[in-house]
């Protein structure tokens, strides 16, 4: 049975949520407030909050894996080829790079600014403060892209299978629940296969990143050969529409 590494980030990000209680309340102690000691500390606030979010997200994804590797009733499950598991991983990693690259553009965006107002108009301790945003960008840029290449490795090396149940997927060691903390799935679809490519099943899923930003992103599963048929059975009990799968 493959690991269920969901609750190695439960606990990295409820550890991440007491770093920044920690900072908000430390910070008015060691920076004056004036100068930006209860900016930094409203920001650890919101960054603590955000992390308990997080945390409640993968706990879900947590119980919602176990529940999926326990149940007697899965629809199906596919075991892949190096081959086919390879090309996968890729297409994932190219999608996860661009959902960081958006994801930064405002998270990182706000942080500098923020900064930059610091830096200019609150004084000496406006400016240390400043200093600790833009390095805290920083920070997130490197996670942004260091992320996709850890999670691209994990995937290589993962079981190369998939379990789809009626209570959602997992895919090389992933798992995507149909029901989801500020997301929701959107219904998944058969495309037959072509000269390029097997037939994939994609699983269409919304998530909401930020106050109005939501994205949207497919996991594709592919079919092996000669399981069409049951593909398509999957997607009609799932409440999608499928092609005629019959050569």
């Amino acid at each position: 049975m493959i690991p269920n590494n969901e609750w190695k980030k439960v606990a990295i990000s409820i550890l991440a949520a007491v770093v920044f209680t920690a900072t908000c309340l430390v910070s008015p102690a060691v920076i004056d407030g004036m100068n930006g000691g209860y900016a930094l500390s409203f920001i650890s606030l919101f960054l603590a909050v955000s992390s308990v979010a997080v945390a409640l997200l993968y706990l879900h994804r947590a119980r919602v894996m176990d529940g999926i590797l326990t149940d007697p009733n899965l629809l199906v499950h596919w075991i892949y080829g190096e081959e086919m598991a390879g090309k996968s991983v890729e297409r994932e990693y190219r999608d996860y790079l661009e959902r960081n690259r958006i994801m930064f553009i405002v998270i990182g965006g706000m942080l500098v600014l923020v900064s930059l107002f610091f830096m200019i108009f609150m004084g000496e301790d406006g400016l240390l403060t400043g200093i600790f945003l833009l390095a805290f960008a920083g920070f997130l840029f490197i996670v942004s892209r260091v992320a996709p290449w850890l999670e691209r490795r994990r995937a290589m090396g993962a079981s190369h299978d998939a379990f789809i149940a009626r209570s959602g997927i997992i895919y090389e060691g992933g798992v995507y629940p149909f029901r989801m903390f500020m997301g929701s799935w959107n219904g998944v679809v058969l495309r037959n296969a072509n000269k390029k490519s097997p037939a994939i099943l994609v699983f269409s899923f919304s998530q909401m990143n930020g106050r109005f930003i939501i994205q949207s992103f497919d996991i594709v599963i592919p079919v092996p050969p000669g399981e069409e048929e049951n593909a398509g059975r999957i997607v009609r009990e799932l409440g999608g529409e499928a092609p005629d799968t019959k050569r």
